[in-house]
């Protein structure tokens, strides 16, 4: 109504937000405040999935900094000091990022190398929401810019793929060094050893028994479908079969009464696996 009549001014704001007010139209034509709110948290909750998430395993990785770097860390390491947690929370942050910068921190190469390909995954994902979001028509792009496009999207799915391999490739690492600490200190770290190696062996069962039933789903679905198939080919071949045999019935029922009993008697036959296959066809797949 808003946008083919009803007055100018709500032609005017049907056409502005496109069909895609939710809610109360705005003022003067422009989008509602509820479409704002949900134009705002779609990819604030996008983003959500795929910066925090990681985050777990950064502050883990450098858990692992400070706890080697008050206990086993000598004092300097290549004429740099080992960084610690409370680092991070010094007045001045910008003090840190140039002594970082600097080299006059050290951090270990596992967790200086997480950090950085977090930064950069942040990075691209921003870049890559930004492309998502702008619904640029690669149509209407020139050749140039349609290439960059899409170089983004591939590099963006070849990162976040090396990304998902490496934190992967670290929740097991970790994984096995606990349970290696259950066989070592069994005392504290045996439940965690526990419920690790119970967690693998319920998801590998559970997978090994899906991937069981799926086969058979699968079988199961062919045969009926071959079933299916044979029997709708085999009534199409009976009907033919129908035709023929009335037309030769009404042909030689005068003159050939014999053979016209005889086309009956076929008829009947064909009539009754008709109506066998009928009903194995209106079963379906059961």
């Amino acid at each position: 109504g808003a946008r083919g009549g009803g007055g100018g001014g709500g032609g005017v704001a049907g056409s502005s937000c496109g069909g895609r007010c939710f809610g109360p139209e705005g003022v003067h034509g422009l989008p509602s405040p509820s479409w704002y709110a949900i134009a705002a948290a779609a990819p604030f909750f996008h983003l959500c999935i795929f910066v925090p998430l990681p985050l777990l395993l950064l502050v883990f990785v450098m858990r692992v900094q400070d706890l080697w770097a008050v206990t086993v860390a000598p004092p300097t390491v290549h004429g740099a000091e080992p960084e610690i947690s409370l680092d991070l929370f010094r007045p001045n942050f910008f003090t840190l990022l140039q002594q970082r910068a600097s080299g006059d921190l050290y951090l270990l190469p596992l967790v200086e190398g997480v950090l950085y390909e977090w930064l950069a995954v942040c990075i691209a994902t921003l870049v890559r929401l930004l492309l998502y979001y702008a619904d640029v028509d690669e149509k209407a792009c020139p050749p140039m810019a349609r290439y960059l496009i899409r170089g983004v999207r591939y590099a963006y799915s070849a990162l976040f793929t090396l990304h998902i391999w490496l934190y992967c490739s670290l929740a097991m690492m970790v994984c096995c060094w606990v349970v290696l600490a259950a066989a070592l200190d069994p005392t504290r770290f045996l439940a965690f050893g526990t419920a690790i190696l119970t967690t693998v062996s319920a998801v590998a069962w559970w997978t090994s028994a899906m991937m069981r039933a799926a086969r058979r789903f699968r079988a199961w679905v062919r045969t009926a479908l071959d079933r299916m198939l044979h029997t709708r080919v085999r009534l199409a071949a009976l009907a033919i079969q129908r035709a023929a045999l009335v037309e030769d019935y009404q042909r030689d029922t005068l003159s050939d009464p014999a053979a016209a009993a005889v086309a009956k008697a076929e008829l009947e036959s064909l009539t009754a696996e008709e109506k066998r296959l009928r009903a194995v066809q209106g079963r379906g797949l059961w």
